[in-house]
């Protein structure tokens, strides 16, 4: 890769107004930055016009997300992702994700619970389909092998009323049936 001095950049500016920097190859795999930056492709009247399509509000994610976010694109165009297999191939978070850096990315001691569902939803708004895929495999190895109550509290869901519940059940009588295969 050229060094980044060299390179043409973009301006992410988060949901608060804080602005990151990255470079347009690295921030293009991110769908809405690419589609923004496409949608003034033709409006070339001069160079203030060019310098302000090249910065993207992305008001629906926080400084901390986007940081998190901007974080994975720069090492995403250093050292792509690799595909996750479908279906899973392995038993682990760490069979299926290989390649270490992405493991420490959203490994538990390196990101909270919180940040990992507001990494998910920002990777899904922007469009960034290996964020995304990254963000949902860990969940998955979270939630497997967990009973609903604890699958309820790690997504925090609320519990159902008596009623809520008994709808539930009449309305996926499968679900509990024993002869269900």
């Amino acid at each position: 890769m050229t060094s980044e001095a060299k390179r043409e950049m973009v301006l992410l500016r988060s949901a608060e107004g804080s602005e990151f920097f990255l470079p347009i190859e690295a921030a293009e795999v991110a769908e809405l930055v690419r589609d923004s930056l496409d949608e003034n492709e033709d409006d070339d009247d001069d160079d203030q016009r060019n310098k302000e399509q090249r910065e993207v509000d992305v008001i629906r994610v926080s400084c901390d997300c986007l940081a998190k976010v901007v974080d994975f694109l720069k090492h995403h165009d250093e050292e792509p992702m690799t595909e996750i297999p479908t279906p899973l191939g392995g038993n682990s978070f760490e069979e299926v994700m290989p390649q270490q850096w992405y493991q420490n990315f959203v490994a538990d001691d390196n990101m909270s619970q919180e940040m990992l569902f507001e990494l998910l939803t920002a990777a899904n708004y922007m469009g960034i389909k290996p964020l995304l895929d990254l963000a949902c495999l860990k969940v998955t190895f979270q939630l497997n092998g967990k009973s609903a109550e604890e699958i309820r509290l790690i997504l925090n869901l609320p519990e159902l009323t008596p009623e809520e519940e008994r709808l539930a059940r009449e309305e996926h009588r499968w679900i509990f049936e024993d002869n269900y295969p």
